[in-house]
C-alpha cells in the first residue's frame, strides 16, 4: 500500500469511527426516555406503597420495588459513563489552527527544506497523525460505549421487568384496601326504611 492509499485508508477510517460514534449516543435516547418514565412509575407507586406491615404483599412488593430502584439506578450509571465517553474523544483541530500550522511549515521548510514539496509532505504526515491518533482513540471509545449501551438496555429491561413485578402486589394492596373501605362504607350507612 504506497502513502496516498493508506492515507486515504486512515482517513476512512477516522470519519467511521466519526459516524458510528454518532449512532452510538443516538442510541441513547430511548434509553433515556424509558428510565425517566419509570422513574415516574415508581414514585407513582412510592406514595401508595403498602408497608412491611401488610403480609405477604407488602413484603413481596418492598423486595421487587428496592431492586427495581437499584436497577434503575444502574442503568442511569451506565447513561452517564456512555455519555460522558464523548468527552475523550478524539478530533481534528480547528480549520484555523490547520492553516496556521501549515503557513508555519512551509515558511519553516522555504528556509530549511530540501525540496519544494517538504511543506506539503510534512503537513500531510501531521493530518496523517491526527487520523491515526484520532481513528485509535475513538475506536476504543466506541467499542467501550457500545458495552456500556448493551449494559443500559439490560439493566433498563430488568428495570422494566421488576417494575411490573411490583406493581402486582401493589396492586392487590390496593384492590384490598379498596373493599376494605367499601366495606366499612356499607356497614357505616343508616338502615334505609323498608317501610315506605
Amino acid at each position: 500500500m504506497d502513502d496516498a492509499a493508506r492515507f486515504i485508508f486512515y482517513e476512512k477510517i477516522y470519519f467511521y469511527e466519526l459516524e458510528r460514534k454518532e449512532k452510538l449516543i443516538s442510541r441513547l435516547n430511548l434509553p433515556l426516555a424509558i428510565l425517566g418514565v419509570l422513574l415516574s412509575f415508581l414514585s407513582y407507586m412510592l406514595g401508595k406503597a403498602p408497608s412491611s406491615e401488610d403480609g405477604f404483599a407488602g413484603i413481596a412488593f418492598w423486595i421487587l420495588y428496592l431492586c427495581a430502584v437499584l436497577c434503575l439506578l444502574c442503568g442511569a450509571y451506565y447513561f452517564r459513563s456512555s455519555w460522558q465517553l464523548r468527552d475523550f474523544d478524539r478530533g481534528l483541530p480547528t480549520l484555523a489552527e490547520l492553516e496556521r500550522y501549515r503557513t508555519d511549515a512551509t515558511a519553516h521548510f522555504a528556509v530549511h527544506g530540501e525540496n519544494d514539496d517538504d511543506a506539503e509532505t510534512y503537513f500531510k504526515t501531521i493530518i496523517l497523525s491526527y487520523y491515526i491518533e484520532g481513528a485509535t482513540v475513538n475506536t476504543v471509545n466506541n467499542d467501550k460505549r457500545g458495552a456500556k449501551l448493551v449494559s443500559l438496555a439490560n439493566y433498563v429491561s430488568l428495570t422494566m421487568i421488576l417494575s411490573v413485578l411490583s406493581f402486582v402486589p401493589f396492586y392487590t394492596h390496593q384492590q384490598e384496601l379498596n373493599k376494605h373501605e367499601q366495606s366499612k362504607a356499607t356497614a357505616a350507612a343508616p338502615p334505609s326504611n323498608a317501610l315506605r
